[in-house]
Parts: C-alpha cells; structure tokens; sequence
C-alpha cells in the first residue's frame, strides 16, 4: 500500500505529542537500575589494567572471604566464549590466559550489594606478564610489528574494489589531490549506563533477561546459542532505555555472566555499569583513517575517487557486528554520496588493536564518509578557487538520473538532493552570509559556512540489530473496542508507542488514544529485527500498516453482514463502521468487537472468533535513501582556537512524515551529536594503551550552550514503501560534523587551513593556524 492510498489520515502527518513522554518526564519511567527483586545480587567486575599481557595467575581467596561474598568467578567457574564465526575469533566473557585491552572482564564478584561487592574485587590480585602493545592502525599494517592474536595477522579484514575504466579516467585527469582524514574514538555515551539482570524462575526453570537493548529477539537467540539453552526457555524484557545509538546493540560479555551467576546461585543478579566502565568497555566507534586521492576537471567536475579506508577493530570484533567492517565497508559503498562522480577505487583493511572492540554508533559508515565525500568538494573548489556551493550544483546527481546506481554499487531511490541544499542556502541566507562574512574579516572575526549534502541508505535488512529483512506486527482489538498493538521493535527514545498508535488509529479509525503499543517482551512481542539502521518507521511502521489493514478487512466483513451490506460499501472512521453514504447505518467499534468475542453466532460463515491479526512486512525494496543538506555557521578565534556554532539550517526529506515533530526532535538530537564528534568528543589512549578519558570530565560532551537554534524544512519524497516512508533517524549525525568541520575550514580559509582531523579541538586550531599549512590534520 502506498502514501497515496493511506485511509483518510488524521493522526499520521500530525504534530502529535509523545504518548512516552508523560511518564518519562514525570519520572514514572522504569528503567533497568530501578528492577529490584527480593534476594537480588549485584555484581562487580575486576578489568584488566593492561592493554596486553599473559595472565600468569589470578588469586581470589581473599575476595571470597568477604562477608556477603556469594561467589567469585574466573574464566574456569564462566567458560563460556562469544563467538564470531566470520573471524574465528572468539571472545571469553572472563578473560583467559591473555588480557588484550584495558577494561577487559577478568573477575566476577556476586555479592550481596555492589558495594561489598567493588570492596571484594579490591582484594583480588592477579600478576601479568606485559606484552608490547599494539597501539595504531598504521603499526598494526606493518609486516614486523606483533601480533594481536598468535595464529593471524593483525589485519581482521580486506577488501578491494575497482569501477571498470577507473585508472584511465584518474591518470587521465587534468588535476589530481590527495589528503588524509582522520576520526578519532568516540562511544555512545548514552544517559543510562549499560546494564543487565536475571532471574530464573524457580518453579518452570524459565530464564528471564532484563536488559536495555536494541534488539530483544536478537539478543535472545544469540543468548540461546552462547548457554546452550532452548528460545523458548529465553525471555528477554527490556524496560526503558535512556539512549542506546548503536551501542545498547552489543551482546557483551557481561551479561553472560550476569545470566550464569543467577543460574549457578538460584537467585536474581543485577549489575549496572558506572561511567568509567563505560568508557572502558561498552563499543568504541569511528577511529578510521581514508587516505583519499581525487581527480577532476578545470570546471571542478569530479572524475575518481581513490579511497584507502583503515578502521581499528579493537582487541575482538564486537558482536554481533564489527563497527570497523561496518564502518568502512558502508562507508566505500557510499562514498559518492549525492554527487555524480563515475569512478571509484576503495582498499579496506581492518586491523586488530589492544584497544576496546569497535561497535556500532549512530550514523556508523554516515560520518566518515560524508567527512570524505564533502571535504573533496570544498577542496576541489578552492583548489579552482570557486564557490563550493557551484561546485556541488556541477556534481550534483539531477532528477532524471533516478534510479541512479552509484559506483559503490547502490541504487539510490528518487530524493531530492539538489532541491534540498537549494532548501538549506534560502534558509541560511547564502548570499548575505558571504556579505557579513568578508565585513567580519576585515574587522579580525573569522565566521565559516559549511555545508553536507547527504544520502542515508534507511531500513536496511542488516544492521547492529541484526540481519532480519522484516518486521512483525500483532494487533488485538479487546472486547471493549480498544486496541492493543505488540511490534517487534527495540526503542530507546525515538517515540515508537506514538508513531506506530498514530499509523494503526489512521488504518483502523480510532481514536489513537485508545491504542496501546507494546514492544520490548519476546514473550509478548512478536519476532522481529529491532531497532538499528534506520529500519523502524520504514519496515516497522509498513507492519503496523500490514497488521491494521487485515484486521480493518475483517472489521468490514463483520460489519458488512450485520448491517447487511457489501463489505467494499463499509467505510470505518471516527471508532465506527457505517455503509457509505448512510453514516446512520453504523456499529461502533466496540459492538463489533462484542459480536466477535461474545456473541459468535453472528459472525459471518468462516469468520473466526475474536480480533487478532498477525502481519509481517518487507519492503520490496533492499533499501531506501533518505537525504537533505545540513549548513552549520561557526565562528572561529585563532588566538584562543576556541569554536562557536552559531547557526544552523537542515532541510531533511525522509519521505512522508509519520510526526514532523518527532522527526525534528530526532534533528535536533542528532545535529547535536554531530557537533560533539566534530568539536568535542575523544576517546583517548596514551603511548601505554592506557584509557585517558574515563569521566565526562575528560570525554566532553555538548552542552545547550553549545548547539544553537535550528532552522528546519521538511521536503517529502514518498518511498516505494508501505506509507511511503523513509528512516531518518542516523541521518543529522551523518551529516552535522562535515558541515561543522568545512565552517571551521571555511572560517580559517585566510590561514591555508583545511580540517582533515576530528574532533576539532582549541588546540588543533591554534597549531593550524600558527602553522598557515594547506591542510590541517
């Protein structure tokens, strides 16, 4: 079913405030910190404190001695492994033998609280062997340094590709650039710290998992596979998830030892993360280098792309997806972007590190590759010295080049890809910025434009949620004439109890008030793929359509025969359904659910009791490509180096809109997560691999004072898919920090400099600019 053939909308397309937010905001939410069960433990973990070392011994006697000690665990009381079968590298939930980065579980401590419990792992003593560490992609390439697993090389992953007719269309160019861009290690840095309980019900043996997680059906079968124990003796609840981004998609070896310790012990077990465990151990994110090479004309028309792209994978590959692979391999798949370019060269690799594993983040492959994609036009434009708004109108994919297969291999869906940056200029006002910008100048102010032009590939069947290329969606009408709709969803704030109440009260005509959205239970929950890849309002809400569409057809048969009429002449709106032209011949809603519950024998012949449908849905399509142009205007300080975003202006086009509000908060959210990789957030590690940014003292995040107003306009290119929607949720933070990044260019354009490095840092900016080099990074 198409946009163009949804029933009579009135919720959906509307600014419909959030159904979640009454009682998140009132602090009625309950989230994974507030589960408490009587006799609950909690656990604490001894980590590693070397990036690299053999485990010569580990003596937990004293630990065990503790009073409230209920058991201490190594490797040999939790031998259990997270596999990862494409790289034959396993992972030990408890470290053995060998410890390969900072914050690697070592011990387990299962105590009566977390404070006797962090009192224990105090006396727990443990001697290592240190080993050279292996710090730096670049190193880990090298034929002579160590490697981190014995038997294989450090490089994890390698891929190379080539358009046909690539070395003729480089060599043959008139000019030629090369530059090197480096994204530095960020994580999530999610409001809740992970966290993980479990309780195994002492009657039916049932094994209950309280997680925040992305994917609850995922994580269940990876769970079901890692223990040895059937599905259907799996549940996994999820209560709210205060942010997830990517990270809250990871099966981590904490949460096998929490489940393992509740199944040894008899007794729930509960262990919630502090900040410095999560910097050390949740997945770390981007740490990619491209060094990148273009070729182009005299007019600033981009002939090739020869991209190398390096990522650092961390000490295992995360599971159940490797953030370096994905990063890069999605990335050498899109690195064109909206912009026509013929040819492209990419070479991955994807080396090992005693770093923290590499996972998914928000975005993932978006960001560097827009860096890249963007950073090559405003280089080629000040090479020729032309506008680069110029230079993109020349290389911008046009209209009736769609579909159009990029050189990655993608076919990109109809967008609106010059529509939007035209949409973006207005809203910024272009020509009277260069105006106030060459009046600043002169007077020693340093104000910047830049600008990304991005393509989101949305609702894709493989993400960090998993490879699932469908969702599930049950809906029950209740003998009262409310719904009750379950999807197999995994939300961590996007607002999916009203997006999904809006489109099933639009299909089903009701009131979206009398809707309750379930999701987070694989107990109540229909299997499906979870939230990543902005798969959930495309695939998510076509299964919403699905489910609500069957049950509407059995809503109009019922009432066709009570109110002895075709059932194609029974419209169903307003919670009534009536014979067309004859609204006075009607039943509500709730006297049809009646009849179908309780007062059976008035059903028409092979109608079944009650109001329940299944449905899943998969887009016809592998994927879908939302896009729009992203402006950021900062002013620069070169004497302190000091960075102010000081406006901004979107135009997004995600196709049609299910809540432009919603969508506008998941804008706003993501510009200022753009901003903070741009500007603020690093992950760093010293010459030692020790982790230097353990507390939001030293991983900085944005602040209010650091995102400012934004100007936001909609344009709508309905997809191929049911409702004609496109995902949108990872697209502000592919495309905020490469128009941060060329702003900050654009600002120091005077002093030779263009950003090659993020996060860009007061101290970055004073070096470049004492420096005047071409290029900064």
């Amino acid at each position: 079913m198409s946009g163009e053939e949804f029933v009579k909308p009135q919720f959906t397309g509307g600014r419909v405030t959030r159904i979640e937010d009454a009682r998140l905001l009132s602090g009625s939410g309950r989230y994974l910190d507030d589960i408490e069960f009587p006799g609950m433990l909690e656990v604490a973990f001894v980590r590693s404190d070397r990036p690299a070392a053999k485990i010569v011994s580990i003596d937990v006697e004293a630990a065990k001695q503790v009073p409230g000690v209920m058991a201490v665990f190594t490797h040999t009381e939790c031998p259990v492994m997270l596999p990862d079968e494409s790289n034959h590298v396993d992972q030990p939930v408890l470290a053995v033998d060998e410890v390969r980065y900072v914050g690697e579980p070592v011990v387990a401590v299962i105590a009566e609280n977390r404070y006797i419990a962090e009192d224990a792992c105090d006396l727990v003593k443990i001697r290592y062997e240190s080993i050279e560490p292996v710090l730096g992609i670049r190193d880990a390439l090298k034929p002579e340094t160590r490697t981190v697993w014995d038997d294989r090389s450090n490089v994890m992953f390698h891929r190379e590709r080539k358009t046909e007719g690539f070395d003729a269309a480089f060599d043959n160019a008139p000019h030629h650039l090369k530059d090197t861009f480096k994204l530095n290690r960020q994580t999530g840095a999610a409001m809740e710290n992970r966290g993980c309980a479990a309780m195994v019900d002492p009657f039916s043996g049932r094994l209950t998992v309280y997680v925040g997680h992305q994917s609850p059906h995922g994580l269940r079968e990876g769970l079901a596979e890692y223990l040895n124990i059937p599905e259907n003796r799996i549940r996994v609840v999820v209560p709210e998830v205060g942010g997830a981004f990517g990270i809250k998609a990871g099966h981590y070896p904490e949460y096998v030892v929490v489940i393992v310790a509740s199944q040894k012990l008899r007794r729930p077990v509960k262990w919630v993360s502090d900040r410095t465990e999560s910097m050390l151990a949740d997945y770390h994110a981007r740490d990619n280098i491209h060094d990148f090479e273009v070729a182009y004309d005299d007019d600033g028309r981009v002939l090739a792309v020869r991209d190398h792209l390096m990522a650092d994978v961390g000490a295992y590959p995360a599971v159940p997806f490797s953030g370096a692979v994905g990063e890069t391999s999605l990335a050498s798949m899109i690195l064109t972007g909206p912009y026509s370019i013929p040819h492209l060269h990419t070479v991955i690799d994807c080396t090992f590190s005693n770093k923290a594993p590499l996972g998914a983040y928000r975005g993932v492959w978006g960001p560097p590759a827009s860096l890249v994609q963007e950073g090559i036009i405003d280089r080629v434009a000040r090479a020729l010295g032309k506008d680069p708004v110029e230079v993109r109108r020349m290389n911008m994919i046009q209209p009736a080049e769609f579909p159009y297969k990029n050189p990655g291999g993608l076919v990109y869906d109809k967008g609106t890809y010059g529509e939007s940056m035209e949409a973006a200029l207005d809203l910024i006002g272009y020509e009277e910025f260069r105006k106030r910008q060459a009046d600043l100048r002169k007077q020693g102010r340093y104000i910047g434009l830049g600008i990304s032009v991005f393509v989101e590939p949305t609702a894709m069947a493989a993400s960090e949620a998993g490879s699932i290329p469908y969702e599930a969606c049950t809906i029950r009408i209740e003998p009262n004439g409310t719904v009750t709709a379950a999807l197999g969803l995994g939300p961590s704030g996007q607002g999916h109890e009203t997006t999904m109440a809006q489109i099933i009260a639009d299909q089903l005509g009701v009131d979206m008030n009398d809707i309750v959205i379930l999701h987070g239970d694989t107990d109540s929950a229909p299997f499906g793929g979870g939230t990543g890849g902005s798969r959930s309002g495309t695939i998510g809400g076509g299964a919403a359509i699905s489910a609500s569409k069957e049950m509407r057809d059995k809503l109009a048969k019922i009432a066709g025969h009570l109110l002895e009429a075709s059932e194609a002449d029974i419209e169903i709106e307003s919670g009534k359904a009536f014979v067309a032209g004859v609204p006075s011949r009607s039943l509500t809603i709730r006297e049809l659910a009646q009849t179908a519950y309780t007062d059976v024998k008035r059903l028409p012949e092979g109608v079944t009791p009650g109001l329940e449908v299944i449905a899943r849905y998969r887009p016809q399509r592998p994927m879908t490509f939302s896009n729009g142009t992203h402006i950021a205007v900062v002013e620069v300080d070169p004497r302190t180096g000091f960075v102010q975003t000081v406006d901004y202006a979107v135009a997004n086009d995600c196709g049609k809109l299910i809540n432009p509000m919603i969508v506008e908060g998941q804008i706003h959210g993501g510009v200022a997560q753009g901003i903070g990789e741009a500007l603020l957030e690093e992950l760093k590690y010293d010459e030692n691999g020790q982790l230097t940014t353990t507390s939001l003292v030293d991983y900085l995040l944005p602040a209010m004072t650091d995102v400012p107003n934004m100007k936001v306009v909609h344009l709508e290119t309905p997809s191929e898919s049911a409702g004609g929607f496109k995902g949108m949720g990872e697209g502000s933070l592919i495309a905020a920090p490469a128009a941060v990044a060329n702003a900050v260019s654009d600002a120091l354009e005077p002093f030779g400099v263009m950003v090659a490095e993020l996060p860009v840092t007061p101290e970055k900016v004073r070096e470049w600019v004492s420096q005047g080099s071409v290029s900064a990074g």
